[in-house]
Order: structure tokens, then sequence, then C-alpha cells
């Protein structure tokens, strides 16, 4: 179902979590999932269940009245968000999944990736993009600028075959 006009409200809970009342209908604890293409990232908005199923999508922003339309733009804005790592505290490969604590320049942050080939990409010679499994992506924006722990956690992940991508 695709929202033509303000038929869905969007907001936080006393427990910060984000609820749809849709039709009446209550949904908690929804996520909003921008479709493609990602070049307009105002329109084309999935509003997701706890189960990861589509609700309803919103054909764009505008249609939504004012405090929706801010919670919609915060968590949007939340969930796409690419931190700068400023260092690497640790970096361990558990299983089949490499597992990381980072500073960032978001604060201090915890992540999981799943293939090292498929999460980590050069930006270019210097710079690196992290995904983890939730979909968040982090970004190194020079990595000879990181500390010496952080050169040394990078190269438990690091190896000739990135050397190879750049």
């Amino acid at each position: 179902m695709e929202v033509e006009g303000p038929m869905i409200q969007l907001l936080r809970n006393s427990d910060n979590v984000l609820e749809a009342y849709e039709d009446g209908k209550k949904h908690k604890d929804v996520k909003l999932i921008r479709s493609f293409p990602l070049t307009m990232p105002e329109q084309f908005i999935s509003v997701r269940s706890d189960t990861n199923e589509e609700i309803i999508m919103i054909t764009d922003l505008s249609l939504l009245e004012g405090e929706s339309r801010r919670v919609a733009e915060q968590e949007l804005q939340r969930y796409y968000m690419s931190p700068t790592i400023e260092s690497i505290i640790s970096l361990n490969e558990i299983g089949c999944e490499w597992v990381g604590v980072v500073d960032t320049s978001s604060g201090r942050m915890n992540f999981r990736m799943n293939e090292k080939y498929e999460s980590v990409h050069p930006l270019s010679q210097v710079s690196w993009s992290l995904s983890d499994i939730e979909g968040r992506r982090f970004i190194i924006l020079n990595i000879h600028e990181l500390d010496e722990n952080s050169l040394k956690q990078w190269e438990k992940l690091n190896n000739q075959y990135f050397i190879a991508k750049i």
C-alpha cells in the first residue's frame, strides 16, 4: 500500500521506540528504509515492522504532516549516517564474523561484519568503507592517519586482496 496523503503518523514512544499509526492501527518498533533510487532520499520510504515486513510505502516525505515528517527525517538521518572511524580499539574474527569496537565521529561503536570481502571496500588508496550486518556504514578517511594500535588491528583484516583491489 502506498501513501498518497498523510494516512500515517510516526512518533517515538516514551521508550524512544519508533511507532507508526496507519488507518488507526498501531505498529510498534518500526523502521524506515529508503527504496531505490537512492538519489531521491525523500521519496519511496518503506515503513517496516519489527519482522521486516512492509507496512506501507510513503511515496514522498512531503506528504507527512509536521511531527511525523520531523520524526521520519531524524530516523532516516540516524539510520543512514556514516560515522568516520577515528581509531580501531579491537577487531577480531569470531567464527565467520568479524567483530569490531571503534571510536568514531559519533562516539564508540560496536559492529559485526560477515564476509570481509563483501563488507570492506576501498574508496581510494587511503580511504575505506566498512558495512556491518545491520547495514550501517563506517568510513576510514585516511588509513595512514590511524594510530599504531588501530593499524595493528586493521592488519588483522587487511591483506594482499585489499591492496590488489585499489
